[in-house]
Protein backbone atom coordinates (compact mmCIF):
# COMPACT_ATOMS: atom_id res chain seq x y z
CA UNK A 1 0.00 0.00 0.00
CA UNK A 2 1.45 3.37 -1.04
CA UNK A 3 1.98 6.23 1.38
CA UNK A 4 -0.76 8.23 -0.38
CA UNK A 5 -3.30 5.42 0.00
CA UNK A 6 -2.42 5.03 3.69
CA UNK A 7 -2.86 8.78 4.19
CA UNK A 8 -6.22 8.81 2.42
CA UNK A 9 -7.43 5.85 4.46
CA UNK A 10 -6.44 7.51 7.74
CA UNK A 11 -8.01 10.77 6.61
CA UNK A 12 -11.34 9.07 5.83
CA UNK A 13 -11.29 7.22 9.15
CA UNK A 14 -10.46 10.39 11.09
CA UNK A 15 -13.27 12.47 9.58
CA UNK A 16 -15.90 9.79 8.93
CA UNK A 17 -19.36 11.26 9.68
CA UNK A 18 -17.78 14.24 11.46
CA UNK A 19 -18.01 17.98 10.73
CA UNK A 20 -14.84 19.96 10.20
CA UNK A 21 -12.81 22.01 7.74
CA UNK A 22 -11.38 19.06 5.81
CA UNK A 23 -14.70 17.27 5.09
CA UNK A 24 -16.26 20.64 4.31
CA UNK A 25 -13.53 21.39 1.73
CA UNK A 26 -13.85 17.92 0.23
CA UNK A 27 -17.59 18.43 -0.19
CA UNK A 28 -17.34 21.77 -2.01
CA UNK A 29 -16.71 20.46 -5.56
CA UNK A 30 -19.68 18.12 -5.20
CA UNK A 31 -21.77 20.92 -3.73
CA UNK A 32 -20.96 23.18 -6.68
CA UNK A 33 -21.87 20.47 -9.18
CA UNK A 34 -25.15 19.75 -7.37
CA UNK A 35 -26.01 23.47 -7.29
CA UNK A 36 -25.38 23.79 -11.03
CA UNK A 37 -27.58 20.77 -11.67
CA UNK A 38 -30.43 22.47 -9.82
CA UNK A 39 -30.44 25.22 -12.46
CA UNK A 40 -31.08 22.81 -15.32
CA UNK A 41 -34.44 21.58 -16.67
CA UNK A 42 -35.50 18.18 -15.36
CA UNK A 43 -35.10 16.53 -18.77
CA UNK A 44 -31.48 17.73 -18.95
CA UNK A 45 -30.77 16.46 -15.45
CA UNK A 46 -32.11 13.03 -16.32
CA UNK A 47 -30.03 12.97 -19.49
CA UNK A 48 -26.89 13.95 -17.57
CA UNK A 49 -27.67 11.38 -14.90
CA UNK A 50 -27.98 8.70 -17.55
CA UNK A 51 -24.72 9.78 -19.16
CA UNK A 52 -22.97 9.82 -15.78
CA UNK A 53 -24.22 6.35 -14.94
CA UNK A 54 -23.00 5.10 -18.31
CA UNK A 55 -19.44 5.84 -17.14
CA UNK A 56 -19.64 2.68 -15.01
CA UNK A 57 -19.40 0.72 -18.27
CA UNK A 58 -15.82 1.99 -18.66
CA UNK A 59 -14.61 0.09 -15.59
CA UNK A 60 -13.47 -3.38 -16.59
CA UNK A 61 -14.35 -4.98 -13.25
CA UNK A 62 -17.91 -3.65 -13.39
CA UNK A 63 -18.29 -4.86 -16.97
CA UNK A 64 -17.01 -8.29 -15.98
CA UNK A 65 -19.40 -8.53 -13.02
CA UNK A 66 -22.35 -7.30 -15.06
CA UNK A 67 -21.69 -9.65 -17.95
CA UNK A 68 -21.38 -12.64 -15.63
CA UNK A 69 -24.66 -11.90 -13.89
CA UNK A 70 -26.66 -11.13 -17.02
CA UNK A 71 -25.38 -14.37 -18.52
CA UNK A 72 -26.75 -16.22 -15.50
CA UNK A 73 -30.14 -14.56 -15.95
CA UNK A 74 -30.28 -14.82 -19.75
CA UNK A 75 -28.05 -17.72 -20.84
CA UNK A 76 -29.83 -18.00 -24.18
CA UNK A 77 -29.36 -14.33 -25.09
CA UNK A 78 -26.67 -13.21 -27.54
CA UNK A 79 -23.65 -11.52 -25.91
CA UNK A 80 -24.17 -8.39 -28.01
CA UNK A 81 -27.71 -7.94 -26.69
CA UNK A 82 -26.58 -8.58 -23.11
CA UNK A 83 -23.97 -5.84 -23.47
CA UNK A 84 -26.62 -3.45 -24.75
CA UNK A 85 -28.77 -4.21 -21.70
CA UNK A 86 -25.77 -3.70 -19.41
CA UNK A 87 -25.05 -0.26 -20.88
CA UNK A 88 -28.70 0.72 -20.45
CA UNK A 89 -28.56 -0.59 -16.88
CA UNK A 90 -25.65 1.72 -16.08
CA UNK A 91 -27.61 4.67 -17.47
CA UNK A 92 -30.63 3.64 -15.40
CA UNK A 93 -28.53 3.78 -12.23
CA UNK A 94 -27.53 7.38 -12.99
CA UNK A 95 -31.15 8.32 -13.66
CA UNK A 96 -32.22 6.75 -10.36
CA UNK A 97 -29.72 8.93 -8.51
CA UNK A 98 -30.93 12.20 -10.04
CA UNK A 99 -34.56 11.17 -9.60
CA UNK A 100 -33.96 10.85 -5.87
CA UNK A 101 -31.87 14.03 -5.60
CA UNK A 102 -33.86 16.35 -7.89
CA UNK A 103 -37.03 14.99 -9.48
CA UNK A 104 -38.66 13.97 -6.22
CA UNK A 105 -38.33 17.51 -4.90
CA UNK A 106 -39.59 19.15 -8.07
CA UNK A 107 -42.57 16.82 -8.35
CA UNK A 108 -43.35 16.65 -4.63
CA UNK A 109 -46.68 18.46 -4.82
CA UNK A 110 -48.01 16.24 -7.60
CA UNK A 111 -46.05 13.04 -7.09
CA UNK A 112 -49.08 11.04 -6.00
CA UNK A 113 -50.40 11.52 -9.56
CA UNK A 114 -47.19 10.23 -11.15
CA UNK A 115 -47.83 6.54 -10.48
CA UNK A 116 -49.78 3.90 -12.30
CA UNK A 117 -50.22 0.38 -10.95
CA UNK A 118 -49.98 -3.10 -12.38
CA UNK A 119 -53.21 -5.05 -11.88
CA UNK A 120 -54.42 -4.84 -8.28
CA UNK A 121 -51.07 -3.64 -6.89
CA UNK A 122 -52.55 -0.45 -5.42
CA UNK A 123 -55.29 -2.33 -3.56
CA UNK A 124 -52.85 -4.95 -2.27
CA UNK A 125 -50.47 -2.32 -0.93
CA UNK A 126 -53.20 -0.20 0.65
CA UNK A 127 -54.60 -3.29 2.36
CA UNK A 128 -51.29 -3.68 4.24
CA UNK A 129 -51.44 -0.15 5.71
CA UNK A 130 -51.42 -0.14 9.50
CA UNK A 131 -50.42 -3.82 9.76
CA UNK A 132 -46.69 -3.36 10.23
CA UNK A 133 -45.70 -4.88 6.90
CA UNK A 134 -42.29 -5.85 5.52
CA UNK A 135 -41.89 -4.46 2.00
CA UNK A 136 -39.16 -6.00 -0.12
CA UNK A 137 -37.70 -4.54 -3.28
CA UNK A 138 -34.58 -4.82 -5.44
CA UNK A 139 -32.26 -2.21 -6.94
CA UNK A 140 -34.54 -2.22 -9.94
CA UNK A 141 -36.11 0.69 -11.75
CA UNK A 142 -36.64 3.83 -9.66
CA UNK A 143 -36.19 2.04 -6.36
CA UNK A 144 -35.91 5.12 -4.14
CA UNK A 145 -38.92 6.75 -5.77
CA UNK A 146 -40.82 3.48 -5.29
CA UNK A 147 -40.01 3.49 -1.60
CA UNK A 148 -41.22 7.07 -1.29
CA UNK A 149 -44.44 6.12 -3.10
CA UNK A 150 -45.33 3.84 -0.21
CA UNK A 151 -46.04 6.92 1.91
CA UNK A 152 -48.77 8.01 -0.53
CA UNK A 153 -50.43 4.63 0.03
CA UNK A 154 -50.59 5.11 3.81
CA UNK A 155 -47.90 2.57 4.66
CA UNK A 156 -45.67 4.89 6.75
CA UNK A 157 -42.43 3.44 5.29
CA UNK A 158 -39.10 3.33 7.13
CA UNK A 159 -35.74 2.71 5.44
CA UNK A 160 -32.48 1.53 6.99
CA UNK A 161 -29.93 3.75 5.27
CA UNK A 162 -26.15 3.94 5.28
CA UNK A 163 -25.35 7.65 5.12
CA UNK A 164 -22.39 8.93 3.07
CA UNK A 165 -19.16 9.11 5.07
CA UNK A 166 -18.79 12.83 4.42
CA UNK A 167 -20.81 14.66 7.09
CA UNK A 168 -21.89 17.47 4.73
CA UNK A 169 -22.81 15.14 1.90
CA UNK A 170 -24.88 13.10 4.35
CA UNK A 171 -26.77 16.24 5.41
CA UNK A 172 -27.44 17.11 1.77
CA UNK A 173 -28.78 13.63 1.04
CA UNK A 174 -31.02 13.69 4.11
CA UNK A 175 -32.37 17.11 3.16
CA UNK A 176 -33.14 15.88 -0.36
CA UNK A 177 -35.42 13.27 1.18
CA UNK A 178 -37.30 15.69 3.43
CA UNK A 179 -40.99 15.78 2.71
CA UNK A 180 -41.11 12.27 1.28
CA UNK A 181 -43.15 11.08 4.25
CA UNK A 182 -40.59 8.40 5.11
CA UNK A 183 -38.57 7.53 8.20
CA UNK A 184 -34.82 7.04 7.74
CA UNK A 185 -33.10 4.66 10.16
CA UNK A 186 -29.33 4.19 10.66
CA UNK A 187 -28.18 1.04 8.87
CA UNK A 188 -26.19 -0.19 11.87
CA UNK A 189 -28.39 -1.57 14.63
CA UNK A 190 -31.59 -1.07 12.62
CA UNK A 191 -33.38 -4.26 13.69
CA UNK A 192 -34.87 -2.97 16.95
CA UNK A 193 -35.98 0.38 15.49
CA UNK A 194 -37.58 -1.50 12.58
CA UNK A 195 -39.47 -3.80 14.96
CA UNK A 196 -40.65 -0.80 16.98
CA UNK A 197 -41.79 0.94 13.81
CA UNK A 198 -43.78 -2.12 12.71
CA UNK A 199 -45.39 -2.53 16.13
CA UNK A 200 -46.72 0.97 15.62
CA UNK A 201 -48.31 -0.09 12.33
CA UNK A 202 -45.62 1.25 10.00
CA UNK A 203 -43.87 -0.66 7.22
CA UNK A 204 -40.17 -1.24 6.68
CA UNK A 205 -38.64 -1.26 3.21
CA UNK A 206 -35.73 -3.63 2.62
CA UNK A 207 -33.75 -4.84 -0.39
CA UNK A 208 -32.61 -8.46 -0.57
CA UNK A 209 -30.62 -8.34 -3.80
CA UNK A 210 -27.28 -7.14 -2.40
CA UNK A 211 -24.39 -9.37 -1.40
CA UNK A 212 -24.61 -10.15 2.33
CA UNK A 213 -21.35 -10.36 4.29
CA UNK A 214 -22.33 -11.37 7.81
CA UNK A 215 -24.25 -14.57 8.55
CA UNK A 216 -25.94 -14.82 5.15
CA UNK A 217 -28.20 -17.57 3.93
CA UNK A 218 -27.42 -18.82 0.43
CA UNK A 219 -30.44 -18.70 -1.86
CA UNK A 220 -30.57 -19.11 -5.66
CA UNK A 221 -30.61 -15.81 -7.52
CA UNK A 222 -31.10 -16.35 -11.23
CA UNK A 223 -30.10 -19.97 -10.70
CA UNK A 224 -26.80 -19.26 -8.90
CA UNK A 225 -26.40 -19.33 -5.09
CA UNK A 226 -26.15 -15.81 -3.65
CA UNK A 227 -25.38 -14.67 -0.09
CA UNK A 228 -28.67 -13.16 1.05
CA UNK A 229 -29.69 -11.09 4.07
CA UNK A 230 -31.99 -12.87 6.51
CA UNK A 231 -33.62 -9.72 7.92
CA UNK A 232 -36.69 -9.30 5.68
CA UNK A 233 -37.85 -12.91 5.91
CA UNK A 234 -36.90 -13.27 9.58
CA UNK A 235 -38.76 -10.11 10.63
CA UNK A 236 -41.91 -11.10 8.76
CA UNK A 237 -41.86 -14.57 10.33
CA UNK A 238 -41.03 -13.51 13.89
CA UNK A 239 -43.52 -10.64 14.00
CA UNK A 240 -46.29 -12.30 12.01
CA UNK A 241 -46.68 -9.32 9.67
CA UNK A 242 -47.47 -9.29 5.95
CA UNK A 243 -44.56 -9.52 3.52
CA UNK A 244 -44.97 -7.90 0.13
CA UNK A 245 -42.59 -7.67 -2.80
CA UNK A 246 -42.89 -4.49 -4.88
CA UNK A 247 -41.08 -2.67 -7.67
CA UNK A 248 -41.25 0.71 -9.39
CA UNK A 249 -40.22 0.91 -13.03
CA UNK A 250 -39.51 4.03 -15.03
CA UNK A 251 -41.67 4.91 -18.03
CA UNK A 252 -40.69 7.21 -20.94
CA UNK A 253 -41.00 10.87 -20.04
CA UNK A 254 -40.50 12.76 -16.79
CA UNK A 255 -42.26 11.78 -13.58
CA UNK A 256 -44.00 8.69 -14.89
CA UNK A 257 -43.59 5.43 -12.96
CA UNK A 258 -45.39 2.10 -12.72
CA UNK A 259 -45.63 0.15 -9.47
CA UNK A 260 -46.12 -3.60 -9.26
CA UNK A 261 -46.62 -5.73 -6.17
CA UNK A 262 -47.17 -9.27 -4.98
CA UNK A 263 -48.17 -10.34 -1.47
CA UNK A 264 -46.18 -13.41 -0.44
CA UNK A 265 -47.42 -13.67 3.14
CA UNK A 266 -50.43 -12.15 4.86
CA UNK A 267 -48.89 -12.63 8.29
CA UNK A 268 -51.11 -12.97 11.39
CA UNK A 269 -49.29 -15.87 13.08
CA UNK A 270 -45.79 -15.48 14.51
CA UNK A 271 -43.36 -18.20 13.47
CA UNK A 272 -39.85 -19.29 14.32
CA UNK A 273 -37.35 -17.89 11.86
CA UNK A 274 -35.59 -21.20 11.28
CA UNK A 275 -33.00 -21.52 8.53
CA UNK A 276 -35.45 -23.53 6.44
CA UNK A 277 -38.31 -21.06 6.90
CA UNK A 278 -36.06 -18.09 6.07
CA UNK A 279 -34.66 -19.93 3.05
CA UNK A 280 -38.11 -20.85 1.75
CA UNK A 281 -39.46 -17.31 2.08
CA UNK A 282 -36.34 -15.76 0.53
CA UNK A 283 -36.59 -18.21 -2.36
CA UNK A 284 -40.13 -17.00 -3.06
CA UNK A 285 -38.96 -13.37 -2.79
CA UNK A 286 -36.19 -14.00 -5.30
CA UNK A 287 -38.48 -15.78 -7.73
CA UNK A 288 -40.92 -12.88 -7.62
CA UNK A 289 -38.18 -10.26 -8.15
CA UNK A 290 -36.55 -12.28 -10.92
CA UNK A 291 -39.82 -12.34 -12.84
CA UNK A 292 -40.18 -8.56 -12.56
CA UNK A 293 -36.54 -7.91 -13.49
CA UNK A 294 -36.73 -10.14 -16.56
CA UNK A 295 -39.57 -7.96 -17.84
CA UNK A 296 -37.30 -4.85 -17.89
CA UNK A 297 -33.70 -6.04 -17.42
CA UNK A 298 -32.27 -2.71 -18.61
CA UNK A 299 -33.47 -1.13 -15.35
CA UNK A 300 -31.74 -3.56 -12.98
CA UNK A 301 -28.39 -2.97 -11.21
CA UNK A 302 -26.31 -5.73 -12.82
CA UNK A 303 -22.91 -4.23 -11.96
CA UNK A 304 -23.21 -5.00 -8.24
CA UNK A 305 -21.21 -8.16 -7.42
CA UNK A 306 -24.14 -10.18 -6.15
CA UNK A 307 -22.13 -13.41 -5.99
CA UNK A 308 -19.02 -12.08 -4.24
CA UNK A 309 -19.49 -14.06 -1.01
CA UNK A 310 -19.45 -17.78 -1.68
CA UNK A 311 -20.49 -20.81 0.40
CA UNK A 312 -17.58 -22.35 2.32
CA UNK A 313 -17.45 -25.42 0.07
CA UNK A 314 -16.96 -23.13 -2.96
CA UNK A 315 -14.14 -21.01 -1.56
Amino acid sequence: MTILRVFRKRLRRRWKNKPGLIPWLLFQPTRLLLALMHLLPTTWILALGGAGGRLAWLFSRRRRVGRFQIAKAFPEMLAQKRDRILKQSCSSLGKSAVEAMYCAGRLREEMAKCFTYEGDAEQVLRAAAGKGAVLVQAHFGSFEIGGAAMSFLGLDPAFPMRAPNNYYMARYVMKAREGWGVTLLPKRGAVRPMMKHMRGGGAVVLATDQNAHQGPIFVPWFGHLAATERAAAALALKMGVPLLVFWCTRNPGVGDWTIGCECLSEGCEKQDATDQAVYDLNLRIHQCLEKAIRSKPEQYLWIHDRYRTRPEDQN
